[in-house]
């Protein structure tokens, strides 16, 4: 038994070793985004830049750019311009926008596609929730935006307390385990690119929501104080079955717009954030809406 064990050892010692000279000579591993403590919200750190990549084989190597306010922008969202309509879009990982090039992120897709009558900013943050949510558009976007979009899905409207709003004070400490887990490109590759962190996390969501299924009255569970905080310049943005029916006819009460998936595939496949062609699709709806609704 013993030396089934240091047998074990060795081979998995062998594997890290073999997987940390692979990623490395061919760049195959993800840095982490810094992230930065501003005005006690746990946001990304201004003025990084760089290349986020996933995928076992770099399937994913998108620029990405860090604005004043922390977020994944090419724009500054201190000063808006009186002359066009402005958007907000707020948003966990999706609308962060890493899975793509910043050039190519839904806000940058829009003006382009209105020649520049529309600013759009985004306000997206992975992990974030409903509670997140409120408190961005009660810090950043109440009574300054025209329009302000929210993504959102039944798993978004349970939480009572914020991810990183409010959370600075939770960034990791640079403590020796962080420093040893920055400079091991095996273990970055595993917990990254392939998402070890999320799939553990998934694990426990769906245990969560299986157990709360067992109760078939799923409105229960949504945060309507969170919900509340919206205003009538407030439209909310989902995906068919992300967004039960009972909770947009019953705790919802401002519209809702479905992302039609018209332009195919809008997904990577082993990755389920949208590529390209799902942020096309998630702009037209939003220019869509605009279109027929416009309030200057």
């Amino acid at each position: 038994m013993k030396k089934f064990i240091i047998y074990i050892i060795l081979a998995f010692s062998l594997y890290i070793i073999l997987l940390e000279v692979t990623t490395r000579v061919f760049d195959l591993s993800e840095q982490t985004v810094p992230e930065a403590n501003l005005n006690n919200n746990m946001l990304l750190k201004p003025n990084t830049e760089g290349v986020w990549v996933k995928g076992g084989m770099r399937e994913i190597a998108s620029h990405y750019k860090i604005n004043n306010q922390g977020f994944n922008s090419l724009k500054d969202y201190t000063v808006l311009d009186s002359n066009k309509i402005n958007i907000a879009i707020i948003g966990d990982s999706f609308i962060e926008g890493f899975h793509t090039d910043v050039e190519n992120s839904i806000g940058r897709l829009i003006e382009a596609d209105t020649r520049d009558e529309i600013e759009v900013h985004e306000y997206g943050k992975s992990g974030g929730n409903i509670v997140d949510f409120s408190l961005i558009f009660k810090q950043w976007i109440k009574n300054r935006y025209d329009y302000t979009f929210i993504l959102i899905s039944d798993r978004d409207l349970d939480a009572y307390d914020a991810f990183f709003m409010e959370k600075g004070n939770k960034i990791p400490k640079n403590s020796i385990i962080r420093k040893i887990y920055n400079h091991l490109s095996s273990i970055r590759y595993i917990n990254i690119n392939h998402g070890l962190h999320i799939k553990l996390k998934e694990i426990f969501s769906c245990y969560r929501c299986s157990k709360n299924n067992q109760n078939t009255n799923i409105t229960q569970y949504v945060n309507s104080t969170a919900l509340q905080e919206f205003d009538k310049s407030c439209v909310f943005i989902y995906e068919k079955d992300k967004l039960s029916p009972d909770i947009i006819a019953t705790s919802i009460k401002l519209p809702c717009l479905e992302i039609i998936h018209q332009n195919k595939p809008h997904t990577y496949g082993f990755d389920s954030h949208w590529n390209l062609n799902g942020r096309k699709n998630c702009a037209w709806v939003i220019e869509h809406y605009i279109k027929h609704n416009i309030v200057h």
